[in-house]
C-alpha cells in the first residue's frame, strides 16, 4: 500500500539500519541527507512515498513527474527482508496511479551484480538517461448505476479524454450502461448536450408539469406522483427513455469500436444477475439491452426481451469491478455515484491497480432528473478526476497545482504563530498536552503541513460554498469570511435553489438553517465567544475547547484569516 510521506512524518519514521536500494548517492548516510533535503523544499513536481506491507514500512522511494515518465531519485529500503519484486510493485504502483508511460531509475550503468537485478526487473540501460522500465496497460473503465446521479460519470470521461487517458474495456450497471454506450460511441458532446437537458419526463411516462422551481414542495409534489403512478402501473413505463436510447446511440460507430463492453442486468423472476457482452447484441438489441440494465423495478417497468423479463443489474452487481477483472483488466477506472444496489465483494490480485472516482458530495436524486443538477454533477467529476490523477490538488475542493503545498504549509505556519499570541489558547494547550503543536496534530491523525487546507475547506463545506469551480487558497479564505458574515445577517430562509436537491439534502439543508446547534450554529457561537476579551469567560473558553478542540481551531481559524485578509 502507498502513503505519500511530508517532512512532518520524518520524526516518526526510525531511520536505523536504513539502506539504498542502489547506489543513487553512493552512501546511506548521503541518501537519508538527500531525502530530508528534497522533502522539505516541497516541490510541484517531487513526490515521496511509502510502501507498506502488512503496516510495515519496506521502503521510502522520491519521484520527480517528468511529462509522461516517473523518474526515481532515490529509494531507502527501511526492512532486511524485503524483496526486489516489492520495489517493482510499489514503483509500478506510484506509475499506473497517474497513467505515466516509463519508470526511470536515475542511476549511471551498474556493475554486472546489480545490473542483474535490474534486468530481473525488466529494467534496461539507457545512455544519458538511466535504468527504464516501459510501462503496459489493459484498463478497464467500470461504471456503476445511480440514475440521474449519472452525470457525474460524464464529467469524469470528459477528464480522461482530456488526459488521453485510453482503456480496453469497459462494463456498465443501469445509468452506468446507457452512459457507457455513449462512451463507447465516443461523441462527448453528445453525452454533456443530452446531460445539460435532460428531465424526468424524458426518461419515464409521468404527467409533471413544467416548472423552474427547485422548493421541497415541488420536490414532495413529484416523488408523490412517482410513487403512485408507479404502483397503480406496476412500474412507470420506461418508453421515454427508449425513445432517448434509439435517439442518441449510434449502433454502428459502437459496433465499430475496438473496446470490449458488457452490460449488467437481472433476470426475473430468479434475480440472478446477467452479464451481456456487446459482441451478444445486434444493432437491433442493444437499447433493449441498455434498458434492461437501467429498469428501476419497481418504480420502472421491467424489460421483456425473448419472452424474459429484466430488471436493474444494480439488484445483484451495481458496480461490475469483477466483470473486468474476471477477462484479464490490469487497471480499474471505477467510477461509483453512490447508487441504491448490490455492491460485490471483490479481490485485487497483486499488480492490479485501482482508481475510485466518487464524491464525498452529494449527487441528488436517483429518480428524478434536472439539467441543472446534471451540469453541476458534470463539472464536479471532471474537477474531481482531475485531482485523482494529479492534474489539480485538494481534498474536497479543487485548487491548482502550482506552489500548492508550499502554500498550504505557509498557512498552517501562520496559524500555529496565530495560536501562540492567544494566551487564553496557550493555557488551555499547556493543560491539554505536553507535545509540541506538530507533534499534537500528528497524535490527532492530521499532516501538519496541511491542517490550514483541512481547516478551509470545512469551513467551506459548512458554508455551502460551491465545490464546482476552481478556487485559490487567498479566493477560497476571502470567500469564506465574506459567506460567513452574508450567513449571519440572513433574514428568513434561506432555500431558494438553482438546481435540484434529493429529500435528504434538502432535510439536511433545512437543518442547519433551522437548528439552533447546527454546524454553523456551533462555529458561529464559538467565533463570537472567543471574540470576546471578559475575563469572565477564561473557564468557559476552555470548556468549549474540551467540548470540540475541533470546532474551536474552525472558530479561531475564521478570525485567523478574517486578520490576514484585512
Amino acid at each position: 500500500m502507498l502513503k505519500e510521506i511530508y517532512p512532518s512524518h520524518l520524526k516518526m519514521i526510525s531511520f536505523e539500519g536504513a539502506k539504498e536500494w542502489m547506489p543513487f548517492f553512493g552512501s546511506n548516510s548521503q541518501a537519508l541527507k538527500e531525502l530530508s533535503a528534497n522533502m522539505v523544499q516541497l516541490k510541484d513536481t517531487d513526490a515521496f512515498f511509502g510502501w507498506y506491507e502488512k503496516n510495515q514500512l519496506l521502503f521510502i522511494v522520491g519521484v520527480t513527474f517528468y511529462k509522461d515518465e516517473v523518474h526515481v531519485n532515490n529509494l531507502l529500503k527501511m526492512s532486511k527482508t524485503v524483496r526486489n519484486k516489492a520495489y517493482y510493485n510499489g514503483l509500478v504502483a506510484i506509475a499506473k496511479r497517474r497513467f505515466f508511460k516509463k519508470i526511470v531509475l536515475k542511476l549511471a550503468k551498474q556493475p554486472l551484480l546489480k545490473a542483474q537485478e535490474l534486468h530481473e526487473l525488466d529494467f534496461s540501460y539507457q545512455d544519458g538517461n538511466g535504468y527504464e522500465l516501459g510501462l503496459s496497460y489493459n484498463t478497464g473503465l467500470v461504471l456503476g448505476g445511480g440514475g440521474a446521479k449519472g452525470a457525474y460519470q460524464i464529467g469524469v470521461w470528459h477528464c480522461l479524454e482530456e488526459l488521453s487517458i485510453n482503456y480496453t474495456m469497459m462494463s456498465g450497471t443501469s445509468v452506468g450502461a446507457l452512459n457507457g454506450g455513449l462512451i463507447l460511441q465516443g461523441e462527448l458532446e453528445v453525452a454533456e448536450e443530452m446531460w445539460q437537458s435532460i428531465a424526468t419526463e424524458k426518461i419515464l411516462s409521468l404527467p409533471f408539469d413544467a416548472s423552474d422551481e427547485y422548493t421541497i414542495k415541488e420536490l414532495i409534489n413529484k416523488l408523490q406522483l412517482l410513487t403512485k403512478t408507479a404502483v397503480q402501473s406496476k412500474g412507470v413505463s420506461t418508453g421515454p427513455l427508449l425513445n432517448l436510447i434509439k435517439e442518441l446511440m449510434d449502433p454502428e460507430k459502437i459496433f465499430n469500436r475496438e473496446k470490449d463492453f458488457f452490460i449488467v442486468t437481472t433476470e426475473t423472476p430468479r434475480m440472478e444477475e446477467k452479464v451481456v457482452s456487446l459482441k451478444e447484441m445486434t444493432e437491433e438489441t442493444l437499447p433493449q439491452w441498455l434498458l434492461a440494465s437501467s429498469s428501476f423495478f419497481p418504480a420502472m417497468a421491467a424489460c421483456q426481451i425473448d419472452g424474459i423479463y429484466y430488471v436493474d443489474g444494480g439488484y445483484r452487481n451495481n458496480v461490475p469491478r469483477d466483470v473486468l477483472l474476471n477477462r484479464g483488466a490490469t487497471e480499474l477506472l471505477v467510477i461509483d455515484v453512490n447508487g441504491p444496489g448490490i455492491t460485490k465483494p471483490y479481490r485485487l490480485e497483486n499488480g492490479v491497480t485501482e482508481l475510485i472516482f466518487n464524491s464525498s458530495w452529494g449527487l441528488g436524486n436517483v429518480l428524478l432528473f434536472d439539467g441543472k443538477r446534471s451540469t453541476w454533477n458534470m463539472r464536479l467529476g471532471y474537477l474531481e478526476a482531475k485531482k485523482l490523477l494529479g492534474d489539480y490538488s485538494g481534498q474536497v475542493y479543487t485548487f491548482p497545482n502550482k506552489n500548492f503545498k508550499k502554500e498550504c504549509l505557509i498557512l498552517s505556519r501562520e496559524f500555529l504563530h496565530f495560536l501562540k499570541k492567544i494566551p487564553r489558547f496557550g493555557s488551555w494547550y499547556k493543560r491539554k498536552t505536553t507535545l509540541k503543536e506538530w507533534e499534537w496534530l500528528q497524535k490527532n491523525q492530521i499532516v501538519p503541513e496541511f491542517v490550514s487546507l483541512i481547516l478551509l475547506e470545512s469551513l467551506a463545506k459548512k458554508l455551502m460554498i460551491d465545490p464546482t469551480l476552481l478556487y485559490t487558497l487567498d479566493e477560497l479564505s476571502q470567500l469564506i469570511v465574506k459567506k460567513f458574515h452574508e450567513k449571519e445577517e440572513l433574514v428568513g430562509d434561506d432555500l431558494n435553489q438553482t438546481m435540484m436537491h434529493s429529500l435528504g439534502e434538502w432535510l439536511t439543508k433545512y437543518a442547519q438553517q433551522k437548528s439552533p446547534i447546527s454546524e454553523f450554529q456551533q462555529i458561529a457561537s464559538y467565533y463570537h465567544y472567543f471574540g470576546d476579551e471578559a475575563e469572565s469567560h477564561r473557564d468557559s473558553y476552555d470548556l468549549l475547547l474540551d467540548v470540540s478542540w475541533k470546532i474551536g481551531l474552525e472558530a479561531l481559524f475564521l478570525m485567523f484569516l478574517e486578520k490576514r485578509n484585512k
